[in-house]
């Protein structure tokens, strides 16, 4: 039996082997852009906590910029918005020293269903959103200046309903309980008892 070899000037032959060609190397291709399972995205312990914690101060600052900030100071009872939906009653006592340009503050801020969301984008270009609703009670304790801060937020049984997203991937917070972060020259969170510091 006579072997027949394929002619590379025939035309068939080469639409042939042009379509293996190109099937070739659309496949590589594919499987070169797919994320294997060990390239799966995940949001650590310490990056939730801290997106988190992140999301909270953000959220007290904004309360505090958006109705004491640049008002009177001395005793407070405000019953507001929060930034972005929720009420929030704010009381307790705030001062300004003029010489050192110091203002401290001793604040509760009581908060319903207290809405906020804190959106940002890494050095990788991906993108960060943390949502919250927030109910319970914290303080707005300590003093600050344009150089300098030391304030405390403690809560008690702070109730959290919210999800931190990043690149696709969604984890989840619903509970209540112990919130304790303090901000200096270095911030350190307690959410729960899971503790992140930067």
């Amino acid at each position: 039996m006579r072997i027949k070899y394929l002619n590379i000037n025939d035309m068939k032959t080469k639409r042939l082997l042009f379509t293996i060609l190109f099937m070739g190397i659309v496949l590589v291709f594919a499987n070169s852009c797919k994320k294997s399972d060990s390239e799966s995205v995940t949001i650590s312990d310490e990056n939730f906590y801290k997106e988190l914690g992140i999301t909270l101060i953000n959220c007290y600052s904004d309360i505090y910029n958006q109705n004491l900030a640049g008002k009177p100071t001395g005793n407070q009872n405000i019953t507001t918005n929060g930034p972005m939906g929720g009420t929030v009653v704010i009381t307790g006592s705030d001062s300004y020293d003029n010489t050192h340009g110091i203002t401290t503050t001793d604040l509760v801020f009581a908060m319903t269903a207290v809405k906020y969301t804190y959106t940002y984008t890494d050095s990788n270009d991906k993108t960060w959103v943390t949502e919250v609703t927030l109910t319970g009670s914290t303080t707005h304790t300590g003093s600050f200046s344009s150089s300098y801060t030391s304030i405390n937020h403690q809560s008690s049984n702070l109730y959290i309903k919210g999800s931190v997203t990043y690149d696709g991937v969604v984890r989840t917070i619903d509970g209540s309980g112990i919130v304790s972060i303090n901000r200096s020259t270095k911030t350190a969170v307690n959410i729960f008892g899971n503790t992140v510091s930067w």
